[in-house]
């Protein structure tokens, strides 16, 4: 019994190590950095774009899925940056991304984090299930998206 719990702490250990070293690695790559900031990006655009046609009363609103939706958009709102940070990940034919978020880095993060702010309240009072209330906050998400994409991306 005591020699099985020492194998499986040592397997333990060992797969702790293996996965630090896979994740301070996973973007070693500029093109890999790309291909995740660019998925993930996909995944908010796909969820924001759900919501956007309740908001619009282009379909009827429906109060679980719009939660669902704006859970899974601030799930999702903290994902793509850490693939704006790594060398060799700056724009380039893979990628819409202008050269002005790194030129202007401070103000790309403050937006990241606006936006992650908008997400969060945004999920917080969709659960409320009143799109009267809901509108301004994915109003001011929106906003905050669209300037984004205005200023950093081609």
């Amino acid at each position: 019994m005591k020699k099985q719990l020492i194998t499986t702490a040592i397997a333990g250990l060992m797969t702790l190590s293996f996965n630090a070293t896979a994740n301070e690695n996973a973007f070693n790559d500029g093109d890999k950095a790309v291909e995740y900031r660019q998925k993930a990006l996909s995944v908010m655009q796909q969820n924001f774009a759900a919501m956007a046609a309740m908001v619009k009363g282009e379909v009827e609103y429906n109060a679980d899925f719009f939660q669902r939706r704006a859970d899974d958009f601030e799930k999702m709102s903290g994902i793509p940056w850490a693939g704006f940070g790594v060398e060799g990940a700056m724009p380039g034919n893979n990628s819409d991304a202008l050269t002005a978020i790194w030129d202007n880095w401070d103000d790309f993060q403050q937006r990241a984090n606006d936006l992650q702010e908008y997400a969060a309240k945004l999920a917080e009072v969709s659960q409320e299930g009143s799109i009267d209330s809901i509108k301004p906050v994915f109003m001011d998400a929106a906003k905050t998206c669209k300037g984004c994409h205005d200023e950093y991306k081609d």
